[in-house]
């Protein structure tokens, strides 16, 4: 994939999460783009070899949050179908 379709992925991709993140916590867009940066899986997104980008939001919301509570993320439960 060129860099200019991964950017314009991940500008998607990260404006759903930020709002899903706004939504769940009821903060600011500021605040859930914070949280979102300051994250390992925002990193893992941010390297287009991870192949992060393919999983859907549903499956990035729930590895987010997973982070957020354990300190780690796993794709394992990732929905197929």
């Amino acid at each position: 994939m060129n860099a200019s379709k991964f950017t314009c992925m991940m500008f998607v991709i990260v404006q759903t999460l930020c709002n899903s993140i706004k939504n769940y916590y009821n903060i600011s867009y500021k605040e859930a783009m914070s949280l979102l940066y300051h994250s390992k899986l925002y990193n893992a997104l941010e390297d287009e070899k991870t192949k992060m980008w393919y999983y859907s939001n549903y499956d990035l919301f729930r590895m987010f949050l997973e982070e957020m509570e354990t300190g780690k993320y796993s794709t394992s439960e990732v929905q197929h179908g």
